[in-house]
């Protein structure tokens, strides 16, 4: 062979594997670079359904102390007067903010989940304020959204990725004064 025609192929032996170099790192590079922004979406996300969830809480918190103040049945230290409906005021603005970002980061399935939570809650606020007093409504109502917020975590989790299961719906229920007593003095079994 000649000298010539061994160059040549050296140098396309070079060329091919600079070309396959470059077109590997380019492929390594550019997946690195979606699971970045893939990450980084995700932890947006967390946070939003995070604070959206906190100012949901927050919210409910108050509608619950209002609504024990006015004799509903709830286990909750009571609030009441003007300082319960401006701290009820000031929540609802905390969720409204809180929303806005969830429609803009939240799967669709989130975002009416989280809407229907909202209802619920606005459902209870509605007892609260007062236009409600019938108790057997309130514990429904009570019920409803505690059922809106575990749609409202599962669709957070089925959005996130997060295949660890679902999450019991009474973790973190305050319990109605019925059961309250009823913890608080069992009946004896040996009677």
């Amino acid at each position: 062979m000649a000298p010539w025609a061994v160059q040549i192929i050296t140098l396309l032996g070079v060329a091919l594997g600079a070309l396959a170099s470059f077109v590997s790192t380019r492929a390594i590079e550019r997946s690195r670079w979606r699971r970045e922004e893939t990450l980084r979406w995700d932890s947006k996300r967390l946070e939003c359904y995070s604070d959206f969830s906190a100012a949901m809480i927050q919210f409910i918190t108050i509608e619950d102390r209002i609504a024990a103040g006015i004799g509903l049945p709830t286990v909750i230290e009571p609030l009441g007067g003007e300082s319960g409906l401006t701290a009820l005021v000031n929540a609802e603005a905390s969720v409204s903010l809180y929303w806005a970002q969830l429609l803009i980061l939240g799967s669709p399935e989130a975002v009416t989940a989280a809407q229907h939570w909202r209802t619920q809650a606005w459902l209870i606020e509605s007892f609260a304020r007062g236009h409600h007093s019938n108790t057997a409504e309130f514990e429904a109502a009570l019920r409803s959204r505690r059922e809106a917020r575990g749609r409202f975590y599962r669709a957070v989790r089925a959005d996130l990725g997060i295949t660890s299961g679902d999450v019991p719906a009474d973790v973190g229920i305050r319990l109605q004064w019925g059961d309250l007593q009823q913890q608080l003095n069992p009946k004896d079994s040996s009677d």
